[in-house]
């Protein structure tokens, strides 16, 4: 397993220099130009560019989330969803990261947490949603066949109104796509707010899983805590891994104080047997 922490554009090469002798092994870095201030954004790449040359840690990419609709059944959103997800995927391959995560989502982040979202079913799909899904496949597809050498892994989802959260949701969803550089990234976090246990995603799709987010919650919203301060077994889910024998990156989608807590975490993982 390789350990990733957030690499964000608050963060500089001395941020980095200091989580890798903590003991992370690389950083999962956000895409989305668009979606920053232009001169902030270029910093940011620059301090990648950096850090690839000359700290040489591995990558993972996680793909823009807000306001990013693969399944509009309008056009121009959808088009302009696509061209910021493409971006995530020629930055992957600029700095020969392992995977991107991409949302399959309506990209609405809005919502209020509670126990209602363990509480209610996804939707089914019924008209609207039929052509909103056939669209995201569309998408997916297309994202995958212009990036055949970039590992595109499926976040599993977290609200009600989302369609893929469940383990056999996922599994449907990569079965319709159908394209072998199509995976997924299980997000523990995700998954029990969700209301499902994530050991379930790792027993069931273990052949699927390429990336994994892991943090904390309290079981009603998805809060990103520091592993430890809400109620999610991460401990068990270490444990399935590497009894599926587990060799991919697992980042630590959390704020730390200071780079150097993520040693207590990897000292802990090394234990897990």
């Amino acid at each position: 397993m390789k350990y990733h922490g957030w690499f964000k554009p608050q963060h500089d090469l001395t941020y980095a220099q200091r989580a890798l002798q903590a003991g992370l092994h690389g950083f999962e870095v956000i895409a989305g130009q668009s979606h920053y201030d232009p001169e902030e954004f270029k910093v940011y790449r620059e301090n990648i560019t950096r850090i690839k040359e000359e700290l040489q840690p591995s990558f993972t990419v996680h793909a823009p989330i807000t306001d990013i609709n693969l399944g509009s059944i309008n056009r121009r959103i959808r088009d302009a969803s696509l061209a910021d997800v493409q971006a995530a995927l020629e930055l992957a391959r600029e700095i020969g990261a392992a995977a991107v995560a991409v949302h399959a989502s309506p990209g609405i982040l809005a919502m209020p947490g509670g126990r209602w979202s363990q509480e209610t079913a996804s939707p089914h799909l019924r008209a609207e949603l039929v052509h909103q899904e056939e669209f995201m496949i569309k998408s997916l597809r297309q994202l995958a066949d212009l990036a055949p050498d970039i590992l595109i892994c499926l976040e599993n989802l977290v609200f009600p109104h989302e369609l893929y959260r469940s383990p056999d949701e996922m599994r449907e969803l990569l079965r319709k796509v159908d394209r072998s550089n199509v995976r997924l990234t299980l997000d523990v976090g995700h998954a029990v707010v969700a209301g499902h246990n994530p050991q379930d995603f790792v027993h069931q799709l273990y052949d699927d899983i390429y990336h994994v987010h892991l943090h904390d919650n309290h079981g009603t919203v998805d809060e990103h805590l520091p592993l430890g301060r809400g109620i999610i077994d991460y401990v068990g889910v270490i444990h399935a891994l590497k009894e599926a024998g587990y060799q991919g990156a697992i980042t630590m989608e959390f704020y730390v104080d200071s780079p150097e807590d993520y040693r207590a975490y990897i000292e802990q993982f090394k234990q897990i047997s």
